[in-house]
């Protein structure tokens, strides 16, 4: 799916979800660049919130839960048919620090 002509040539990002309750989505995301999966991707985690709420009528605020198993909640204002004042809580680490001598 990642990698199918109708999203060429930079390929796309794929998110699966699974409805656990009326809050709570869980997260797997194939993330382009990385080209495997994720322990979590923000936008991705939005999105899925949105998709989740619209489809299945989830409650806001959505908590997902990426392969991470760190929960992230997403709250988002729909007015009109736009999202608005989205919001994504959780928390923020780094996990990598690197240099390079040029």
């Amino acid at each position: 799916m990642r990698l199918h002509d109708k999203f060429s040539p930079g390929g796309t990002n794929v998110n699966f979800i699974k409805i656990l309750d009326s809050e709570t989505v869980q997260l797997r995301t194939l993330e382009r660049g990385v080209e495997a999966e994720t322990l979590a991707c923000g936008t991705g985690s939005v999105a899925s919130a949105i998709v989740a709420y619209k489809k299945w009528k989830l409650n806001k605020p959505i908590t997902i839960i990426p392969t991470s198993k760190i929960p992230l909640n997403i709250n988002f204002d729909e007015s009109n048919k736009l999202f608005q004042n989205v919001k994504l809580r959780g928390p923020a680490t780094i996990t990598f620090v690197g240099s390079i001598d040029v």
